[in-house]
């Protein structure tokens, strides 16, 4: 699926390591120009990670460790998944940073901490934009857009993904999601078998991974794609998203 996709930035959220990408770019990928980034983070329950493949010159790869409060509550919780990578993009500055979130978009009790995780990305964004960098947030938010609806209709209730969009100083520099430039019956990245039949139902796709971008880089996109070329039953439960850029 990758070799097809020709991606030059392709971000992997469930990566169990870094010899995983090596033995990608060294065998079934070998001779497509990718170098593996993965950096070690803190989720002891699925030993997952964020990781990264680029065709593009990486000047720094890293993590945040970062951790924001849980409601009101004394407790704090942060992104045990997540990569940042920065690089210039013809030009222009560019920080990627790549999240998984925690899990069940409908469940109220883990609301607040999938907020806590989106306010730890959020500064994050704010801190790489206030040294001029342009922003592309993406991975598994598992959350729905707060302004477009997907192809199930769903509806978030967190902050998690306006939260994120927000950040910086003014709403000209708020982040945009390539959802809205996907046709809605198109609008899924996620196949959740909810009654277990092994079968397609309705209601059972909906679209919990996104692809952020400052305005800088949404001007230049000029493609985006939602992938559903393979049976989320046998491979994986998601599907990609391509976002093609051009020049400005």
């Amino acid at each position: 699926m990758i070799a097809t996709l020709d991606a030059d930035l392709v971000v992997i959220p469930e990566t169990e390591h870094l010899g995983v990408l090596e033995a990608m770019v060294e065998g079934p990928l070998a001779g497509l120009g990718y170098t593996p980034y993965l950096v070690d983070g803190t989720d002891t329950f699925t030993g997952q990670d964020v990781g990264l493949l680029s065709r593009l010159p990486i000047e720094a790869v890293g993590r945040t460790d970062e951790r924001a409060p849980v409601g009101v509550t004394g407790d704090t919780y942060g992104v045990s998944k997540n990569l940042w990578a920065r690089f210039t993009l013809d030009g222009v500055p560019t920080t990627l940073i790549g999240v998984h979130f925690l899990a069940r978009p409908d469940d109220v009790e883990r609301k607040p901490r999938r907020e806590a995780q989106a306010e730890v990305i959020r500064r994050l964004v704010e801190a790489e934009q206030a040294e001029g960098r342009a922003v592309v947030v993406l991975g598994d938010f598992n959350d729905f857009d707060d302004e477009t609806p997907d192809a199930r209709g769903s509806r978030p209730i967190t902050d998690v993904m306006a939260r994120i969009k927000a950040a910086g100083p003014a709403p000209d520099d708020d982040l945009v999601n390539v959802l809205a430039d996907v046709p809605p019956a198109r609008r899924f990245t996620n196949f959740w078998d909810r009654d277990d039949d092994g079968e397609f139902d309705a209601g059972e796709f909906s679209a919990i991974d996104h692809v952020l971008l400052s305005p800088a880089l949404y001007r230049r996109v000029r493609e985006v794609r939602y992938v559903h070329a393979h049976d989320p039953r046998t491979v994986s439960d998601h599907f990609p998203i391509v976002v093609t850029l051009g020049r400005d």
